[in-house]
């Protein structure tokens, strides 16, 4: 899924901009209204909602309060970031402000923007907007750059005006706003032809729908999963950019007197990066005690092998969390 950010200083018309991609693109767009809507399905609650909104946040003078706010911050963080990957591991994403560019700086497919402009020409272009004389204009313009810059070194610990954080730096008061979005999607459309961007590629059927080109392994492979629990566990570390093999070697766990082998073991996945075998069960807990059986052999011949089981409780955890709808 392909996620784009855009970062801009009040007045430069990121707003408009972030709209218009949306529009153009297809694309879910992310800003306060939706944020606010939305988190409070995640837990945060409405006063939360306004004391971390997009701005610089002062902290209570008490020591108790302090340590609150400590944990509402700490709260407010784990569902933020929770409720943007829910969605991007889903839908199409612009993302403006709140940090976006930091929580997916990691995140290939993601084109992080910065719009900026001129201060005379963010002067002018809030005077219009919202009816004020230029010094109201300046003032407004001057809290708001310092609330968002406060924001992101507060919340993120980064430099709002690192422009290492971005693909992209547009100044409007060169390039009007059409040709803003233009340029973003121009550069969106490049991540996608080379391949840079997570949407899956499609396959025609013989009906003339698309559906999802099968899933591949670190190798290129695509492997064919013995249960439909396997294809979702693949896909979400595909999300995640995590390597993984598909039962890539089998365990001799048993052997009978004349040396063959009578029993063997191919745990579900490898992740070659981390060096971990991953087996997953969905069973029911009366049915796993065979699996588990099979692990702590492998583990007593094997010592040098790491390997994790993922019971069907946690499994199903991480579906929930991740958005992703189990199949039978």
């Amino acid at each position: 899924m392909a996620v784009i950010t855009i970062s801009r200083q009040f007045g430069s018309g990121g707003e408009f901009i972030a709209q218009e991609i949306s529009r153009k693109l297809g694309y879910l767009l992310v800003n306060k209204a939706m944020i606010s809507d939305r988190l409070q399905e995640f837990g945060v609650s409405e006063p939360e909602l306004t004391i971390f909104d997009e701005k610089k946040v002062v902290y209570a003078e008490d020591e108790a309060d302090h340590m609150g706010e400590d944990n509402q911050l700490a709260s407010y963080l784990e569902n933020l970031q929770n409720f943007f990957y829910d969605l991007a591991i889903r839908e199409n994403l612009v993302i403006l402000g709140r940090g976006g560019q930091v929580l997916f700086k990691d995140f290939p497919p993601a084109l992080h923007v910065k719009i900026i402009a001129p201060l005379k020409s963010r002067i002018e272009r809030v005077c219009w907007q919202y009816d004020l004389d230029e010094a109201a204009a300046a003032r407004l313009i001057a809290e708001q750059d310092e609330d968002r810059k406060e924001y992101l070194r507060f919340f993120f610990g980064h430099d709002w005006l690192n422009f290492d954080l971005y693909h992209l730096v547009l100044n409007t008061g060169l390039i009007d706003l059409d040709e803003s979005v233009s340029l973003i999607i121009e550069a969106t459309r490049f991540k996608e032809d080379t391949g840079l961007t997570d949407a899956p590629e499609l396959e025609t059927l013989p009906d003339g729908e698309t559906a999802p080109v099968s899933l591949q392994d670190a190798t290129g492979t695509a492997p064919v999963f013995a249960h439909p629990s396997e294809e979702e566990f693949a896909r979400m570390l595909d999300f995640y950019r995590i390597e993984w093999l598909y039962e890539p070697k089998t365990f001799p766990l048993e052997w009978d007197s004349e040396g063959n082998i009578a029993e063997a073991f191919s745990p579900d996945f490898y992740l070659p990066e981390q060096d971990l075998y991953v087996e997953l069960t969905t069973q029911k807990q009366k049915l796993v005690w065979k699996k588990n059986k099979k692990v702590r052999r492998l583990k007593e011949l094997y010592p040098h092998v790491s390997i994790k089981i993922i019971y069907g409780r946690d499994y199903r955890g991480l579906l929930h969390k991740y958005g992703i709808n189990e199949k039978e």
